[in-house]
């Protein structure tokens, strides 16, 4: 069978990594995301800080487990060694569904910008699925075609708001940072609320992930790539959402095109309509990285025996999984048109933070049984503490999405079961970890092999 390429280096998988959130996490998000937080809107940047900490212990989670398995596939590969075809198939599906909602999402603001400089009676949504057209041709092409798009982008993004920083800062009084008087319960739990929402902004941080076959040196580039763009985004997440919350009175209720209202507020000039261009080349970068990582988990269940072996199929001369590709902005082009994807991006974030819950609880089932293929380069700080930390975290952040996340995830699982059944059971010949020692309960997972090790050795 032939092999996906090996092309990507360091910088083109930051940049994609980065993508993945500079996107909607800040050109589209904000707005919702302040309304969320009521009366205390100015103090946005914390929930944004906070939510960076949260993700914080999934990031060394992935970078271990990625460096031990670099496959295409991502979190789903972990998954599915780890607990088993049948959590693969549910993991597999659920994260393919998420990544078509982010990036759908995407395609939605993008119409925002657009509109900004453009005066036209089309609908946004065929617009939309226009450049989605251009997007699957530029992904059939080969990610180090892709890899360069995004490093060009990312690169004017990062400078245009670094640029937009340094004028709200200037602004007299904007430096100073207001008294923090915020009551957490509030009611509502707002900041909670507010902190879980935000959550998906970082998710793509992990995304390069899922296309480890594909990168140059894994073992190192990896967790770099990980790491690196996580700090970066906070800062820039964190430093944005200030000067928007705090500057001039930006007007952020139904409006999906923030950076753009901030720009105009800020410099009431032309200098807005390159805030729009520069949004729309973001968030269709986004949708670019979400269309590359997602198609890979029906191309990585398809390796597996859990879908159809024609999800496998390479370009002959690009080597890229051109079904799967297809496949994804089918499914993609019918969500921007017929799907009111801002109700569904809170359970894209919900099932985000189950998928880093299972991350993180991958790691310790791997180490604790001590598989002789799991040899990581790269190993967690702090273990287990960092992914104990990490699963409770992700548990409290989900009860604050609220009951329809709860429902969307059990949907999934009963595809994923039923998917399995029929189909997986039937042709999967892999078994997870945790079967092998699945008679065992979790505290002797932890402690018993250890003491009957120790009982062997006497």
């Amino acid at each position: 069978m032939q092999k996906l390429q090996r092309k990507l280096s360091i910088w083109p998988i930051i940049a994609i990594s980065i993508a993945g959130m500079l996107g909607t996490g800040i050109f589209v998000l904000p707005a919702p995301a302040a309304e969320m937080m009521g009366e205390y809107k100015n103090l946005l940047w914390l929930a944004y800080l906070l939510s960076a900490i949260f993700v914080l212990p999934s990031v060394f989670s992935k970078s271990e487990l990625a460096t031990a398995m670099p496959q295409s596939g991502g979190t789903y590969v972990y998954i599915e060694r780890a607990f088993g075809p049948l959590f693969g198939t549910i993991s597999g599906i659920g994260l393919w569904a998420s990544l078509i909602l982010k990036s759908s999402f995407a395609l939605i603001g993008f119409g925002w910008y657009l509109l900004a400089i453009i005066d036209t009676d089309l609908d946004i949504k065929y617009l939309s699925v226009f450049f989605l057209v251009l997007i699957f041709l530029l992904n059939i092409l080969g990610v180090k075609k892709v890899g360069k798009v995004q490093v060009v982008i990312i690169g004017l993004s990062i400078l245009f708001l670094i640029t937009l920083l340094i004028i709200g800062l200037s602004l007299e009084g904007v430096s100073q940072i207001n008294s923090i008087n915020l009551d957490i319960y509030n009611g509502d739990y707002n900041l909670l609320k507010t902190i879980a929402f935000v959550y998906l902004s970082y998710s793509g941080v992990t995304k390069i992930a899922a296309i480890a076959g594909e990168v140059k040196n894994p073992s190192k580039n990896l967790p770099v790539a990980m790491i690196s763009s996580l700090f970066l985004m906070a800062i820039i997440y964190v430093s944005v959402s200030y000067i928007l919350t705090n500057t001039v009175d930006v007007n952020l209720k139904d409006n999906y095109a923030p950076i753009y209202t901030l720009t105009k507020s800020l410099t009431n000039s032309n200098f807005a309509y390159v805030a729009s261009i520069l949004g729309i080349l973001t968030l269709v970068s986004l949708v670019n990285s979400g269309v590359l990582a997602s198609s890979r988990f029906p191309f990585a269940m398809a390796k597996d025996k859990l879908l159809p072996n024609y999800m496998t199929y390479l370009h002959p001369k690009y080597l890229t999984p051109t079904i799967a590709i297809a496949f994804t902005c089918i499914i993609m082009a019918l969500v921007v048109i017929f799907v009111d994807v801002v109700s569904i991006a809170k359970l894209a974030s919900a099932f985000k933070i189950m998928m880093f819950i299972a991350v993180n609880a991958c790691v310790i089932v791997l180490r604790e049984t001590g598989v002789q293929w799991y040899k990581p380069s790269y190993k967690s700080p702090f273990y287990p503490l960092t992914q104990i930390v990490g699963i409770i975290g992700g548990i409290i952040l989900l009860f604050y999405l609220g009951i329809m996340p709860f429902i969307a995830i059990l949907g999934i699982s009963g595809l994923g079961c039923v998917l399995y059944i029929f189909y997986g059971r039937k042709n999967s010949i892999r078994e997870g970890i945790l079967t092998k020692y699945g008679n065992r309960p979790a505290l002797y997972m932890l402690y018993g092999r250890r003491k009957n090790y120790n009982k062997m050795q006497d």
